[in-house]
């Protein structure tokens, strides 16, 4: 049987037994709230359920989630987490206890990352406190359904305030229209490299995501036992280690494991450029063969690295007298080109690998607008009286 107390600071206490053993499971503001409690308590001893404890520390719970995070996501994703858990929500909360922490306090700590700094501009922007309070959210859920420590997350519903003076700015998507696409494809065809002149990788690289659209660490993780036929089977990536060596990881998310038609025109350039990397391979000492068998690899027969294809291609668009849009601009210019000649926006998220076809929705809102506009304008022309 529950007992319960009047504390001289106002409050109630209130205490169960087990086992013979009496002890305080809390304090509350009111006899009720103590009395709800330890009803929930009783019962969980009676069940024989496990009893958790609710002056855990945030720090442990925290811990306790890393660890589970650890075992269920990728690893780049799992360094992420604990940058952000170290750097951005453990020196506010670390030595609460979880039950204390209110949703007033978590306000309050977003809040402060939308400060503006002595130039006017916010000190963090505001997809990074989008990641944050995320983060927050994730904890404490799992201290809620998992360790079971407290009984609703005080994050739950709760907005990254924006400041009244600051307009949230969509990102830009960069593309190639189809002029500067071609343009810079004609001057890679005909450039010479100093060392291989005949072995046109970056050309093929280039053609090869515009026409596929694939993420760049998908693109560079590519064999050439990934080709069958007209289509590519996509299901592994690159990424770089803390001492900057290569390994092989799994996909974003389930929906990037995918295979893709190519056409015609991008299978024959394949397979010429197959022949010449061979060739390479066969009658050059200095050319080495990639043990992997990948696609895009150089003359060392190593794996490119992406900062060195960014301020590789940087250099050849400033060559080609085309504006440089980073190496995701090949992507977009893929999607855009699909959408301006017709295909649909499913068609187009399945073949990037989008995860709904409201990502795809989101990222190209402004191009297909103009799409539909244009398609509207010809319809009304068409049907004028």
């Amino acid at each position: 049987m529950a007992t319960f107390r009047k504390l001289p600071s106002g409050k109630w206490q209130a205490r169960v037994s087990k086992e013979g053993k009496e002890f305080s499971i809390g304090t509350f503001r009111t006899k009720k709230e103590a009395e709800i409690e330890a009803a929930k308590v009783e019962e969980r001893i009676y069940y024989g359920q496990a009893l958790n404890d609710r002056h855990m520390l945030f720090d442990q719970v925290t811990k306790d989630w890393l660890e589970n995070k650890k075992e269920n996501v990728k690893e780049s994703t799992y360094v992420q987490l604990e940058v952000i858990v170290r750097n951005h929500i453990t020196p506010y909360f670390e030595n609460k206890k979880i039950m204390n922490i209110k949703r007033v306090e978590i306000k309050r700590w977003i809040a402060s990352f939308g400060e503006l700094d002595d130039k006017g501009k916010e000190k963090y922007s505001y997809g990074s406190r989008l990641k944050y309070l995320s983060v927050m959210k994730s904890i404490l859920h799992h201290a809620v359904h998992e360790l079971e420590v407290i009984e609703k997350n005080p994050a739950d519903k709760l907005k990254v305030p924006v400041q009244d003076a600051v307009a949230i700015k969509k990102e830009k998507v960069k593309y190639f229209n189809l002029q500067e696409l071609n343009q810079l494809l004609d001057f890679m065809k005909t450039y010479k490299h100093q060392r291989f002149p005949e072995y046109q990788l970056y050309y093929m690289l280039m053609y090869f995501l515009s026409k596929t659209g694939l993420r760049i660490s998908e693109a560079l993780a590519l064999r050439w036992s990934d080709i069958d036929g007209d289509k590519i089977t996509i299901d592994k990536q690159t990424s770089r280690d803390d001492n900057n060596k290569v390994k092989l990881t799994t996909l974003k998310n389930s929906s990037s494991y995918r295979t893709i038609k190519i056409d015609n025109d991008l299978l024959r350039e394949l397979k010429k450029y197959k022949m010449k990397q061979n060739e390479l391979i066969l009658g050059n000492p200095r050319f080495r063969k990639n043990k992997d068998g990948i696609i895009f690899q150089n003359y060392n027969g190593h794996y490119l690295t992406p900062s060195i294809i960014r301020e590789t291609i940087r250099g050849y668009c400033k060559k080609a007298g085309v504006d440089y849009k980073g190496t995701h601009g090949f992507r977009h210019t893929h999607a855009v080109l699909l959408l301006e000649s017709g295909a649909n926006l499913k068609y187009v998220s399945n073949r990037l690998g989008h995860k709904t076809i409201k990502t795809t929705a989101d990222t190209y809102l402004d191009i297909t607008e103009k799409i539909e506009e244009d398609e509207l304008q010809k319809f009304a022309s068409y049907t004028k009286r």
